[in-house]
């Protein structure tokens, strides 16, 4: 039985391979239905004079085109190599190429095509001009494919670059685009124009841009009330908009569009755009390094889950008078904005839609400088996310009705983790604010306890935290491990660049102890380098004994050079002094290493000014500012700490820590003992009264339990020396004399 199977598949075969016809490529080529038209290989410069197709099938059913080896040129840009009208059931396959034509292959009233396996690139391409999206076909732009009024079609493993269009699909149907190379167009890489139930998988339509005019109007994939279609796994990266998604005056149909496991970072517009748009669902999409990472501009029904919103340059998500939607399981880190709602200026007819009804489950906001902000948004559900190391949590501006927060995790909050603006109470109970310590928990609140004409908001009760371990000092230099900075905000640059902010330690380029603190960043609009601590300590240094600051600096400037520098010392109660320095300073330091210093009262070089109540007793935050008008920059900190005003008391140390040294009196050495309570950066050094540094022992991580060490004077001048210790367990001075 196989071997009659096997014979009569052989057969057809042969009978299919006698059906080919193998003719020369010319223009008016018109062919019948039922035909197999092998194309003879070979370069073709054939223009299309009367835009009508060099190949033209109309009223036709069951045609196969194969273009293997064929070479088409149409030399202006002008008509097309094959068009189809009113047919059934069309191949095209295996062209080499099909260039210079308006399109390639133009399509329209038909329906059962097939395009795979051709190179349909280096058509009609513009480079500047504004693209009108609401265009019908009659104003297509030209490219690899245009479809119009077409149901069922199969398009892929094709190559269609370097033109205006990769596919243009207006009013059509069930059109499947998979594993096609759409990138490097100038327009779209796919354009769907009332065009629904398409499923659009696996294609690469990167690098879609105009690059002589403003990209916003260009995208890697283009649906104009285009609804029911699924687009998964696809390259949508480095364009214009990766998605541009278009409803208005057609929002009452609704989208119910899905997008998942799409690559759309790196745009200069957005990552993913839909407006006036209802019921879209977006699932693991990237959405990071964009100018915002998705504009949902009155949208709603909207499901966002599980997608990555990293580094965009003004707002991770950003949404104007949106209801209904529900954000579950993103990670929004590193946006001057992690979430954005508020209700702009209404365009008619919506200006009765308002921004109302969201709900954030799971969701991570993590080192943004806002984590959520909504101003003039209503009923808003927040439960079991986590807020963390953000420079502010959650704030409330304009009319916050009936917004609640539960079973949420604030830590690390610069500022605040909730901050009401708005007049109407926050119901905020059950929340973990990760310490137990309620006068700290309030501190990081804002209301109406802080400004009587703003709202209450009601924490209480929290959940159960922790006992706080606190930085009451700051360690001997706070640009070394374990610390932890953060840059706010955490941009992007603009497109082209492609540098995100990063913040790193370096072994390499360094002044002092291990490593030194690098900055790197595309962008440069006033960022703020922030100290952490580490692990969960929390800063509350006294720096009333403190009279000096100190650090390193190192910088890599763009030619206009850095335009501000400042240092922020914050409190707890928002508040803050800001010591204002030439900005010349950071630019003297371009390639090389210079020291400064200030003292924490200012002086005239570097002034200083009180923002809100703070207190040195009460120290937040450390922050270094530099701002290059938005142009990149590379920054190295080192040996930053403060210098402490020595009264030589020894109180506040356990007594196993106490530091001691014999003989005392010392004519050579000196045999110096100190013990830590916990493992942590150390330092250990000797200064003269004049506070210059001498001689220095340790600068590293120390186990706990005892340590020794010898103290060598015998190159010091006789007198009297300080020797500091800086621990975990605090800090401590005795006094040496040296005589020889």
């Amino acid at each position: 039985m196989k071997k009659v199977l096997s014979f009569c598949y052989l057969v057809l075969i042969s009978l299919a391979a006698a059906c080919q016809t193998v003719i020369p490529l010319t223009d008016n080529m018109d062919f019948a239905s039922n035909s197999w038209i092998q194309l003879q290989p070979g370069n073709y410069n054939l223009s299309d004079p009367g835009h009508d197709g060099l190949i033209r099938i109309n009223n036709k059913q069951n045609v196969i085109i194969d273009g293997d080896g064929v070479y088409a040129n149409g030399v202006n840009y002008g008509g097309y190599m094959i068009k189809i009208n009113n047919s059934d059931n069309v191949k095209i396959r295996n062209f080499t190429s099909a260039s210079h034509y308006k399109y390639a292959v133009y399509i329209t009233n038909s329906k059962n095509i097939q395009i795979n396996g051709c190179d349909f690139s280096y058509n009609k391409v513009d480079s500047s001009g504004w693209i009108d999206v609401w265009s019908d076909y009659t104003a297509a732009l030209g490219g690899g494919v245009m479809m119009n009024n077409v149901d069922t079609a199969s398009i892929f493993d094709n190559i269609m670059k370097w033109q205006n269009d990769g596919v243009a699909l207006y009013h059509c149907d069930s059109i499947s685009l998979s594993g096609n190379d759409f990138s490097w167009n100038t327009s779209y890489g796919i354009r769907m124009f009332f065009t629904d139930s398409c499923d659009v998988h696996d294609n690469i339509c990167s690098h879609v841009n105009r690059p002589l005019t403003d990209p916003s109007d260009c995208a890697a994939l283009l649906l104009i009330v285009s609804n029911g279609n699924r687009v998964v796994n696809n390259d949508l990266s480095y364009s214009g908009d990766g998605v541009f998604l278009g409803q208005y005056n057609y929002s009452q149909i609704p989208n119910n569009n899905y997008f998942a496991w799409n690559e759309c970072s790196y745009s200069p517009h957005n990552a993913i755009e839909a407006t006036f748009a209802d019921g879209n669902v977006y699932v693991h999409n990237l959405c990071n390094y964009s100018h915002y990472g998705l504009w949902l501009g009155y949208s709603y029904n909207t499901i966002l889950d599980s997608n990555e919103v990293i580094g965009n340059q003004h707002s991770g998500i950003a949404v104007d008078r949106g209801f209904n939607n529900k954000l579950t399981g993103n990670m929004i880190n590193d946006n001057p904005i992690g979430l954005e709602l508020w209700e702009g200026s209404a365009i008619a007819p919506y200006q009765n839609q308002f921004s109302k009804d969201y709900t954030l489950l799971r969701n991570t906001f993590q080192g943004n400088t806002v984590a959520v902000s909504a101003i003039s948004s209503e009923y808003m559900l927040a439960d079991s996310n986590s807020f963390l190391n953000n420079s502010k949590g959650i704030h409330f501006e304009g009319v916050a009705t009936a917004d609640t927060l539960r079973g949420n995790t604030f830590s690390n909050s610069t500022t605040y983790h909730l901050e009401n603006y708005a007049t109407s109470t926050i119901f905020a109970p059950g929340n973990s604010f990760v310490v137990s310590d309620s006068a700290l928990i309030d501190s990081k609140i804002y209301d109406k306890h802080d400004n009587t004409s703003k709202g209450l908001v009601n924490w209480y009760p929290p959940l159960q935290g922790i006992e706080p371990v606190f930085q009451f000092t700051p360690l001997s230099e706070l640009t070394e491990p374990p610390a932890e900075w953060y840059a706010y905000p955490e941009v992007c640059p603009s497109y082209g660049n492609h540098q995100a902010t990063s913040v790193s330690y370096d072994p390499l380029t360094k002044m002092e102890g291990d490593a030194s603190l690098h900055l790197s960043t595309g962008n440069g609009w006033d960022i703020a380098l922030n100290y952490r601590p580490g692990g969960d300590t929390i800063v509350k240094w006294n720096l009333s004994e403190q009279d000096t600051l100190i650090f390193w600096v190192r910088t890599i400037k763009n030619t206009d050079g850095f335009q501000f520098f400042s240092v922020r010392l914050g409190g707890y109660g928002g508040g803050y002094f800001k010591y204002t320095a030439s900005a010349s300073l950071l630019n003297a330091a371009n390639l090389t290493w210079k020291k400064y210093k200030f003292p924490l009262s200012g002086n005239s070089t570097w002034t200083r000014s009180k923002v809100g109540e703070v207190s040195l007793s009460a120290i937040n935050y450390v922050e270094v500012h530099a701002d290059t008008y938005g142009a990149g920059f590379d920054l190295w900190l080192d040996g930053l700490h403060f210098s402490p005003l020595f009264t030589g008391s020894t109180a506040s140390l356990p007594a196993s820590a106490m530091l001691s040294c014999s003989p005392n009196p010392v004519k050579e050495k000196a045999d110096c003992r100190f013990t830590l309570t916990e493992a942590g950066f150390t330092t250990l050094a000797l200064y003269d009264l004049q506070g210059t540094l001498k001689a220095e022992l340790y600068r590293k991580w120390l186990s706990a339990g005892l340590h020794e060490i010898v103290l060598d004077t015998q190159a010091l001048q006789p007198g009297i020396y300080l020797l500091r210790l800086s621990s975990v367990d605090g800090r401590q001075a005795i006094k040496m004399v040296v005589s020889h």
